[in-house]
């Protein structure tokens, strides 16, 4: 739990039980994972941002061939035409991916980097647009303190375990619009 206004972590469970031998002093909120379609409020903000979408623009949630990709909805069916707000509010990979795509990946993974997902550590290019499908690894903690930007209205501050120190001054992402 980050509390908002100064990226303090007030909680953080890191497994069930510490004692457990063999998994419990993993902490899995520091620990490496795919965030899935966690990132896409990011490439949707982003797509705000350079006025590539609105959240009552209206896009394709169609079959798509990228090579031998085809990306796909976890439900395995395509909606036809949505919001962007649908498209977001209900995880559909097509409009992700198409964002991305018109975004660039390069563009994409610098303000996902700019939030702070420190785990980044491929290029652009190896990542693609199934960046836009969570084809790379984050922590919890940093995920966290990435949506707390968005609850900051575009201010990022690095999750903080050390409170003793007054908080930095926090970094613009996203336009609070």
């Amino acid at each position: 739990i980050i509390h908002v206004p100064t990226g303090e972590v007030r909680a953080l469970v890191g497994s069930p039980d510490y004692r457990e031998s063999e998994s419990g002093q993993v902490n899995c909120a520091t620990a490496s994972r795919s965030p899935g379609s966690a990132l896409k409020p990011f490439i949707y903000a982003l797509a705000f941002e350079r006025g590539l979408a609105t959240p009552s623009a209206v896009v394709a949630d169609i079959p798509l061939s990228l090579g031998s990709w085809r990306p796909e909805n976890f439900s395995r069916t395509f909606e036809g035409l949505v919001s962007v707000r649908d498209a977001l509010v209900r995880s559909l990979n097509v409009p992700a991916v198409q964002l991305v795509r018109e975004l660039a990946p390069e563009a994409v993974l610098a303000v996902l980097k700019s939030l702070g997902l420190s785990t980044l550590d491929r290029s652009a290019r190896e990542y693609g647009l199934s960046i836009a499908v969570g084809t790379c690894e984050v922590t919890l903690l940093d995920l966290a303190a990435a949506y707390a930007c968005l609850a900051r209205e575009g201010l990022f501050l690095p999750p903080r375990l050390e409170t003793q120190e007054p908080p930095p001054v926090p970094r613009r992402i996203f336009s609070a619009a």
